[in-house]
């Protein structure tokens, strides 16, 4: 596989990322639970069922030809381990990390996550912005869309 995206772990935002990945490029996941990880291959999921800190399970799924790897388990602390394996093993690749705590951001950057998403901080910046301006949430979300496709 190449020019995929790894992702790493399995917590209460994956299930959305994987749903937009799905349509968008191919991808696989790094699921610690045998149930998990069987429940991920009857939804159609490519996965490979590992410790998210095993360079061998990260090299079966392919991290050295990947174009980014999203890390986005239910710890912080098992996910700066996570980046720190994946920068490791293939250093070129993006890491994108997602922050459960927003306070572990830094940390995560630290680790070696290229990009930090905090989305207690999302959330928070949406609703002081709908609350300013009187613009429904949805369409904040829309003009950024629109400002970062024309990049």
């Amino acid at each position: 596989m190449e020019n995929h995206v790894v992702v790493l772990g399995y917590g209460p935002l994956t299930r959305p990322v994987l749903d937009k990945l799905g349509s968008r490029t191919r991808h696989v996941v790094v699921a610690t639970e045998p149930e998990l990880a069987e429940r991920l291959r009857g939804r159609g999921y490519e996965v490979v069922e590992s410790e998210t800190v095993n360079e061998d399970a990260l090299h079966e799924a392919g991290i050295r030809n990947a174009r980014a790897v999203v890390v986005a388990g239910e710890s912080d602390p098992d996910d700066a381990l996570a980046v720190l394996t994946a920068n490791e093993a293939a250093p070129d690749v993006e890491v994108i990390a997602v922050a459960s705590n927003s306070e572990n951001a830094g940390k995560l950057r630290r680790a070696g996550a290229d990009t930090v998403v905090s989305p207690a901080d999302i959330v928070g910046k949406l609703l002081v912005e709908s609350a300013l301006t009187g613009k429904d949430t949805e369409r904040i979300l829309e003009d950024l869309r629109d400002r970062l496709a024309k990049r």
